[in-house]
């Protein structure tokens, strides 16, 4: 059974003494958003919900949705944090990716099958990323390749085309 992308909601852990209360956010809202200001076409919003169902698609789609900054400067963020959480959250479900926290870069990388992606969370410093990810790292060697060019492509990836066939 496919789930509800638009039931899906993260709590995110916040540092103690920084918020008085936490509430479930919901993600799809926060993902849209961010597709309308890139003006994704409707195969991209597709891919991006299918994403949603595992923790490696909530990585692929926040690096693309990252790698967009690059053309679209008025990029809405309050996707970043929710969709990394609930990555690392779901990973420990379904073994999609490893989350690792180097508190000195001020970074989070996940690991997938298919490659290691960086993000930056210094500015998101309310956020208590020791209880995000599954192992803290200082000083952690990240050894992947530059891979929001393919950002788009790997998104894609997690369309279901049935029982297409291309053509040779």
């Amino acid at each position: 059974m496919e789930p509800n992308i638009d039931a899906i909601t993260v709590t995110i852990p916040y540092k103690e003494g920084v918020a008085s209360e936490q509430k479930p956010v919901a993600i799809w809202p926060l993902v849209d958003a961010a597709l309308r200001v890139i003006e994704a076409d409707d195969t991209t919003r597709e891919a991006a919900r299918a994403a949603l169902g595992s923790s490696d698609g909530c990585v692929v789609l926040a690096n693309y949705l990252n790698s967009e900054v690059k053309r679209i400067h008025e990029m809405d963020y309050r996707f970043k944090v929710p969709l990394l959480v609930l990555a690392a959250d779901m990973a420990r479900d379904d073994d999609g990716a490893d989350s690792i926290y180097d508190p000195e870069e001020g970074a989070l990388y996940f690991e997938t099958d298919e490659s290691q992606y960086s993000f930056h969370v210094f500015k998101d410093w309310t956020v208590d990323w020791v209880a995000v990810a599954d192992d803290v790292e200082k000083g952690y060697e990240w050894t992947g390749v530059e891979n929001q060019t393919w950002a788009l492509d790997h998104l894609l990836s997690y369309l279901d085309y049935g029982d297409y066939n291309p053509p040779d």
